[in-house]
């Protein structure tokens, strides 16, 4: 066994140093024991690269102006009093809604989570590190065509947190299902500040989606990248 794991280490070495230095940087060594007794070994790219595949998504993703971390019951309190008018207008919410509003909805959100359904993230800003939305990405399905959302309270609009927050949920949402091509989101047309911030995160306009025969909404598309 000892034999046989020091020439597998032999061989990763000769491996690593035919490596460029920026690859060392963005792979990690792990070491396998197998049920056999044999002893073999395998390289791993950090979760943000295009090969990794999850089999769940990470706890928290942090940017260089926003952080991602998953969404939890700990943070209903924070989400409800970030979840503006302005913002509930947006997602076509109540004029206005309770905490016990917010708390049965965000459960129905963490369920969905659990059966793999959707992934969900709260923003924060990391200057304050407030709790100042949220990003989500379900699945596709007949009742709800639009897939990906995203809300920021409009004390934090621009800075280039909305970008940042989607660009860090789309890596995090094709490592998740390394076999989707693709995912959609539907805004409205009067949207023009969410249309645009989509745009510039990397979503491309695929068309509109039609609601008694008129376009009510686009509908943008992020390819794999």
């Amino acid at each position: 066994m000892k034999r046989r794991l020091s020439q597998a280490f032999i061989r990763i070495n000769m491996h690593l140093k035919s490596l460029s230095k920026h690859t060392l940087l963005i792979i990690v060594l792990t070491l396998v024991a197998l049920p056999t007794g044999y002893g073999t070994y395998r390289l791993i790219d950090t979760w943000y690269q295009a090969t990794t595949v999850l089999t769940e998504p990470p706890e928290e993703v942090k940017g260089s102006v926003i952080t991602l971390r998953l969404l939890k019951e700990e943070y209903f309190i924070d989400h409800h009093n970030m979840f503006s008018a302005t913002i509930r207008q947006g997602f076509e919410f109540p004029e206005v809604i309770t905490l016990g509003y917010t708390i049965a909805w965000l459960r129905g959100e963490l369920q969905k989570m659990k059966e793999g359904k959707m992934v969900e993230y709260v923003i924060f800003d990391n200057k304050d590190q407030k709790l100042i939305g949220a990003v989500a990405i379900r699945e596709l399905n007949d009742t709800d065509p639009g897939q990906q959302s995203i809300w920021i309270n409009e004390k934090y609009w621009g800075g280039g947190r909305c970008q940042e927050a989607i660009k860090l949920i789309t890596k995090v949402y094709f490592k998740l299902h390394p076999n989707e091509k693709r995912y959609i989101t539907h805004i409205r047309l009067w949207n023009q500040r969410s249309y645009l911030a989509h745009k510039k995160a990397g979503l491309k306009d695929v068309g509109y989606f039609y609601e008694d025969g008129k376009a009510t909404r686009y509908i943008l598309e992020m390819p794999r990248p």
